[in-house]
């Protein structure tokens, strides 16, 4: 019987991901898409912010063109116009680089930096640039976070670990389990689920050390 093989993808660039992007919302967008229209959908969706793509190509309409949704020539210069026109009161506003937003997120809260608190703070402060930019940037939150000496685990250390853990089981009883435990540590500002296992290698092992460590007390 012959062995199927498939060849690997290569990585898209961000350039390629940004031209696919666009290309497949003309897939239901018969016209081409106002910067105003794409301003909204970016504003709930992992989309890159519309100013990080004019950056990249000086105009929404470039972009287009570079995604050969439009050609040179085929629009007059009013109808350029209205299709890079943002919403309004969103133009003077620039956006800052993803090393001046960590900076402000962490002179406002500190190095222990979550997604989700990131994305809080920068609803209050839209010239930060998206989690999803910087994951873009860096492949992941934690490479990123790795290279600005982040955490996003805070600096709980393993005693630390163990009190949250039996905490939990204080609270829980019978229905600790991993997925309880994770639910009750996002509640509680406790240690996550992820640092339990990294610290302990597994789940069962975190809970063989507490048991243990409780035992002994």
């Amino acid at each position: 019987m012959r062995k199927t093989t498939h060849a690997l993808q290569p990585d898209l660039t961000d350039y390629q991901k940004i031209i696919r992007l666009i290309q497949g919302l003309h897939h239901i967008h018969p016209e081409p898409m106002r910067a105003a229209h794409y301003q909204k959908l970016a504003a709930y969706l992992p989309y890159p912010p519309l100013e990080e793509l004019e950056q990249r190509f000086d105009s929404w309409t470039n972009l287009l063109q570079e995604a050969g949704v439009i050609t040179e020539g085929q629009l007059t210069p009013a109808e350029l116009s209205t299709l890079n026109r943002p919403k309004p009161g969103t133009g003077p506003k620039k956006r800052w680089t993803v090393e001046q937003s960590i900076a402000h997120y962490v002179e406002t809260y500190g190095t222990r930096v979550t997604i989700k608190r990131y994305s809080d703070l920068r609803e209050t402060e839209r010239r930060m640039v998206s989690s999803n930019t910087i994951i873009r940037h860096y492949g992941t939150w934690k490479n990123a976070l790795e290279q600005f000496a982040l955490s996003s685990n805070g600096c709980f250390t393993n005693e630390d670990c163990l009190n949250g853990l039996r905490q939990a089981a204080d609270e829980l009883g019978d229905r600790l389990t991993s997925q309880t435990y994770a639910r009750w540590a996002r509640e509680h500002q406790a240690p996550s689920l992820t640092l339990l296992i990294e610290r302990f290698s597994s789940w069962r092992e975190a809970v063989r050390y507490y048991e243990a460590h409780d035992f002994e007390a």
